[in-house]
């Protein structure tokens, strides 16, 4: 009876208007679980729309959604973006809420279910894929790609589209599972955009949904678009022959073989096959590959290097001081190094390794913070903003920590230095770790400074 009313309930409910991004829509059984939501501006109940689940590392529902919309109105699919669903908590509760909610409320087609996530929230889209097998039909996996631990599917489990940046720590990982997804036949495409460890720019998540868009067609899933799948076509093979020009030639290796496995069912394929065996075969893509493990050497060398120090400040405080010496040092040299360098390929080695250190720092800050550890907790953040001093997200960090610790002073002080460093958002400061401050005046003068320069 209490299902037959929830049921009841859900039906009687408006639908959200489509064509608007909404940041949050509580689920019925769960008022605390919510979720942000894109509704094409054609939706209707009278048919059946594909889904994309989108995960990311903070709960940040309408930025994933917001990533997506526009492309999610130009092919018609449904975006939902958990709120609940976050880095260092299990996730398993937040999708039954998010699914249990979505499936009654919102006409979907079950053959075409999507997840997409970032960092740590495309292990989320990775594992639910991996759990449900053959109901996920594709995955897009933003600088990360499998959860820890998990086997490497076959062929029959999802299309991955997966991406990342020239300095994005977890490229070594999304070229290596590329590879690896190819040696096993499993249908994937790899595409890199010019940035860190972030979500990827609006021009790459649309080219993703229209990846899944051609990838449906090929499956038969979708009503097959003779002019889509031309314009689709001649759009890549003018990706391929660009990087082929600029002389990258692994780029233009895969872009060329990617092209193969997409279009083989709808036309002749045979001159991109024999361009990406040709390339394969020059001499000039031996060196591309040597210098590409060159590159991915010297960025475990600098994340060693300084990742070791970071463990160092964390094993305790009797030689903290020296290890942040060194670290400062080894900062130093590597920043140096990349400054330096006349080779692109070693500036982003640098920069990547530099990075994989601060996600390290981070991370375990974070997870300190969770633990109520708040001295390692700052001793990490204060890690994290020597190897990336520009970093406004580190100083934030750092300033949740001293607000912890009571030390009010310095926590306004790492909250100024990271609004000279880019820090913008007002909500950011409703973080309960600054519940002992937000008497102080100067707490009161950076809340009214980010709230006048917010967007209306």
């Amino acid at each position: 009876m209490v299902l037959a009313g929830v049921l009841s309930l859900v039906a009687q409910t408006p639908t959200p208007a489509p064509g608007t991004v909404h940041a949050s829509v509580t689920a019925f059984a769960d008022a605390t679980n919510s979720y942000a939501l894109y509704l094409p501006s054609a939706y209707s109940p009278t048919k059946r729309w594909p889904l994309l689940l989108a995960f990311d590392p903070f709960a940040r529902g309408e930025v994933s959604v917001k990533l997506f919309h526009e492309a999610a109105e130009k092919y018609g699919f449904i975006v939902v973006g958990s709120n609940n669903s976050r880095n260092f908590e299990g996730p398993s509760a937040a999708i039954r809420a998010l699914w249990a909610d979505i499936k009654e409320r919102y006409a979907i087609d079950p053959r075409r279910i999507y997840t997409a996530g970032l960092s740590g929230g495309a292990r989320v889209a990775s594992t639910v894929a991996l759990a449900c097998r053959d109901c996920i039909a594709g995955v897009i996996a933003n600088s990360a790609g499998l959860p820890s631990g998990a086997a490497l599917p076959g062929p029959d489990v999802s299309d991955w589209f997966l991406v990342a940046g020239t300095t994005d720590f977890n490229y070594p990982e999304q070229l290596h599972l590329k590879e690896s997804f190819d040696a096993r036949k499993v249908v994937s495409r790899f595409v890199i955009y010019d940035g860190p460890h972030n979500w990827m720019p609006k021009e790459f998540a649309e080219r993703a949904l229209a990846w899944l868009q051609l990838r449906a067609m090929v499956k038969g899933i979708a009503p097959l678009d003779k002019e889509f799948v031309a314009q689709q076509f001649q759009g890549r093979v003018a990706e391929a022959q660009a990087a082929q020009k600029s002389g990258d030639v692994l780029a233009a290796e895969r872009a060329y073989r990617e092209i193969a496995q997409d279009f083989s069912s709808f036309r002749d394929v045979k001159p991109q096959m024999a361009l990406a065996k040709s390339l394969a075969e020059s001499g000039e893509f031996r060196k591309a590959k040597k210098n590409e493990k060159a590159a991915l050497d010297l960025q475990d060398e600098v994340a060693k290097k300084t990742g070791n120090l970071v463990a160092g400040i964390n094993q305790g405080s009797d030689q903290r001081t020296e290890f942040f010496v060194q670290l400062d040092s080894a900062v130093n040299d590597a920043y140096r190094d990349k400054k330096e360098s006349p080779s692109p390929w070693r500036k982003q080695a640098i920069e990547r390794g530099l990075a994989s250190a601060f996600a390290y720092a981070a991370e375990t800050g974070q997870q300190a913070m969770l633990k109520k550890d708040f001295i390692v907790a700052k001793s990490m953040f204060q890690a994290g903003e020597i190897i990336q001093p520009e970093s406004a997200w580190a100083s934030y960090l750092a300033a949740t920590a001293c607000a912890q610790l009571g030390e009010k002073k310095a926590a306004i002080q790492e909250l100024k230095k990271a609004l000279k460093k880019g820090l913008t958002s007002a909500k950011a400061l409703d973080d309960a770790a600054f519940d002992r401050i937000r008497e102080e005046q100067g707490f009161k003068e950076i809340v009214a400074s980010l709230s006048i320069s917010q967007p209306k």
